[in-house]
This record gives structure tokens, sequence and C-alpha cells, in this order.
């Protein structure tokens, strides 16, 4: 197959956003004042944030609150769980500016980016539009990426086939001849294909025991992706 579109997710697949959720955690826990209580280990806190983003993002009207919102109502739930009472709204600002400081993509990221001149190379991913732009902003990524659809411009997230539909209507190339690449082997890899595109998990973390469908190719790394396109 001559593939003429790849396309990215973004967090977990260029940006290493674990990482800067936990560092800005980390450096957000230095100014809560836990009173009587100890401050909690980062890693416990990094652990249940993730449990509540979760919990949050399967709402069905997640897409339907902005990002700014969305981590102010997990950082409450965190705050309650350790019984911390506090303006959450100073505490949010503040998690933002940290964010911001800490965004990073991760180290395969940009020599796959200058080896795919020849295919138009966009994104769809989840999430608060102004927010992941931001963060391809923030790192340099955006001027790679000629076309840059999240699931809030439209509504409609990723695994719901609508979404990757949408890309292919607005570069003009049909979904067969599109490769996605994603960390999510659910979202992103089998929604792909399901929708007609190639799908290709990126398994940056080395996840063994997942099931994955015929037809879903797997990598570790960006640096095997070129491998998958000859």
């Amino acid at each position: 197959m001559n593939y003429e579109a790849i396309i990215f997710d973004i967090d977990g697949t260029l940006i290493d956003y674990d990482y800067s959720q936990f560092q800005s955690l980390d450096k957000l826990l230095d100014i809560i004042p836990w009173n009587k209580v100890s401050r909690p280990p980062t890693k416990d806190v990094f652990d249940y944030w993730y449990k509540e983003k979760n919990e949050f993002y399967n709402r069905p009207d997640s897409n339907q609150i902005n990002q700014y919102d969305q981590q102010k109502i997990i950082l409450e739930n965190v705050l309650a769980n350790w019984k911390i009472i506090v303006d959450s709204t100073q505490l949010t600002n503040s998690l933002f500016e940290l964010y911001e400081t800490t965004w990073r993509a991760y180290p395969d990221v940009l020599e796959c980016l200058f080896n795919l001149n020849k295919y138009k190379v966009c994104i769809i991913s989840n999430g608060d539009s102004e927010f992941q732009r931001l963060k391809l902003t923030k790192t340099g990524l955006d001027k790679y990426f000629s076309e840059i659809l999240i699931s809030g411009d439209i509504k409609i997230k990723k695994p719901n086939p609508i979404i990757y539909e949408t890309i292919s209507d607005r570069i003009n190339i049909p979904l067969e001849k599109c490769v996605y690449i994603g960390d999510r082997l659910d979202f992103d890899a089998i929604g792909s294909s399901e929708a007609g595109m190639l799908g290709v998990w990126l398994n940056r973390k080395n996840i063994s025991g997942k099931k994955v469908p015929k037809g879903i190719k797997t990598i570790t790394s960006l640096q095997q992706l070129s491998s998958l396109l000859i």
C-alpha cells in the first residue's frame, strides 16, 4: 500500500504528558497547605490523579467541559481524598502555569517527523482544542503538521469513526491511504483500523499480555515507523 498521510495522537505519542503531569503535581504539592496532614508521596497523588482523570474522561459529557474546568474538577477530587480544604481556583491556575514549563516531546519525535517529508502529516487528538494546540506550540511541534483535528473542535472523540473520517475528508485522502499512530491500543490503533486506516499501536511502555487484533501494527518507538511504510 502506498500510504499518503501519517496521522499522530499527541499525549503519550508525541508529548510525554506523564512526565509533565508528574513534575507539575510534584511542584504543586509543595505549595498546598497540608496543615495537619503530611504531604503524600508524589507517586501516590499521581496514581490517584490518573484514576480520577480516566473516570472523568470516560464521562459522555467530558467533551462539553473545557480543559480548565476538567483539571479543576479532578484537582478538587484529589484534594478531597486527602481532606484538604483550599482555594482550588488558585491551585488550578498554578497547575496550568506548571504544565507550560514541563511539556516536552519524546526523544524520537523530531527525527521521525524529519523523515516524513513525502507524506501529509497530521494530528487527531482527544481533548480541549486550545489546550492541545498550546502543547504543540510550546514544544515547537505545531509547524510539522498540515492539519490538526482535536475532538473538542467537533465534539466527537476517538474511537468514534467520524473523527477519522473527518480528517480524511479535510485532507482529501482516502482512509485506506492513512496511517494512524497512538499509544492507546483501543482508542488509537483499533479505533483507526476499524474506521479504515492502518492502525499502529505505539507501545512505548512495552506492555505485554494484550491481544492485538489482526491488521494492527505494533511498534515500541517512532524510530520503527519508517519500516512499516515501505
